[in-house]
């Protein structure tokens, strides 16, 4: 009788992963989510809502791939709704990227477990640029070396420009209070455009775009030669380990996902990047894009959580 009970508790297993390989093998019948954590407007936004169509003709069929806004907390809102989603593979969503590893970097208690959601690509890394407001009264690395309570506007603790700004004023001497809540990157060019603020790192094509107009302007560039003329790069400056700090926009999905969805997904978000549309507006644009798989994301952001911990101290 028990060998009876045993071989049939087999069956039925077996029986249910044929059901869920069949259901994989489905994917997808229907519209997929792309979450994007902040408000619209702003670099991740733009990237999303691009990407997305792309990214829903590669997964064939009538299939849309749906940009949604779910601004809030960081970002942590919108990972928390990602984290919580059924893991059938049909919301996705960008993070940014090392600032959303900060929580897990600090030892802070979270809802998610960063570590356990699915990768499945990266879309793009970006380099940093410092700036200043146009009325700001420190337009140049040394003045700001030697002012006290400096103004730098941010999303959240949990951005990337948060993160780098940290690790940039230990490096380089300078007073910084964090002003967090800006919806993006819009908001934050329009604070120090206003006078309210007088710093923040942009990533180089958000820079472009803001500063087209003079209105804010680069005092430093954190790439190995700097793509302004006149500004210098902070290793020109005496601080190369700075060209370390990144954006990376990576992508992921609900923990559990089946492997075969995963595959899907990042195999078309892979096949987007790559289209001539994506790249066509890469090369237009000047936005980055520099693509990975899923795997090679996972690596990307476990050697990305080693190098940050190095700066537990000064990220407290």
């Amino acid at each position: 009788m028990i060998k009876r009970i045993g071989m049939g508790a087999a069956a039925f297993g077996a029986a249910a992963l044929a059901m869920a390989g069949s259901a994989g093998a489905a994917f997808p019948e229907k519209n997929i989510t792309f979450i994007i954590p902040y408000g619209p407007g702003g670099g991740f936004d733009t990237y999303v809502r691009k990407i997305a169509p792309v990214m829903g003709k590669h997964l064939g069929g009538k299939i849309n791939v749906v940009p949604k806004n779910v601004a809030g907390a960081g970002g942590r809102k919108a990972l928390n709704v990602l984290y919580r989603a059924k893991p059938d593979g049909y919301n996705i969503a960008i993070f940014n990227m090392p600032g959303m590893l900060l929580d897990k970097i600090l030892d802070k208690k979270q809802s998610y477990d960063i570590d356990k959601f699915t990768w499945l690509g990266r879309i793009a890394q970006s380099k940093y640029v410092l700036t200043v407001g146009k009325k700001s009264p420190y337009q140049d690395v040394k003045s700001l070396q030697s002012a006290k309570g400096l103004k730098y506007a941010v999303t959240s603790k949990a951005s990337g420009s948060y993160v780098a700004g940290k690790i940039m004023a230990k490096a380089m001497g300078m007073d910084i209070k964090f002003l967090t809540g800006y919806k993006g990157s819009a908001k934050i060019s329009l604070s120090m455009v206003r006078g309210d603020t007088h710093l923040s790192l942009f990533n180089t094509r958000s820079f472009a775009r803001w500063g087209k107009d003079g209105d804010i302007r680069a005092v430093m560039s954190f790439e190995p030669k700097s793509p302004f003329p006149g500004v210098p790069t902070a290793r020109e400056l005496g601080q190369p380990a700075l060209e370390a700090l990144t954006i990376e926009r990576v992508v992921g999905t609900t923990p559990g996902v089946p492997a075969d969805v995963r595959k899907k997904l990042s195999d078309a978000l892979f096949a987007a990047l790559n289209d001539p549309a994506i790249q066509g507006w890469h090369k237009k644009t000047k936005r980055p894009i520099d693509p990975l798989k899923g795997p090679e994301t996972g690596k990307l952001l476990e050697d990305l959580a080693k190098f940050f911990t190095q700066y537990k101290d000064v990220l407290k």
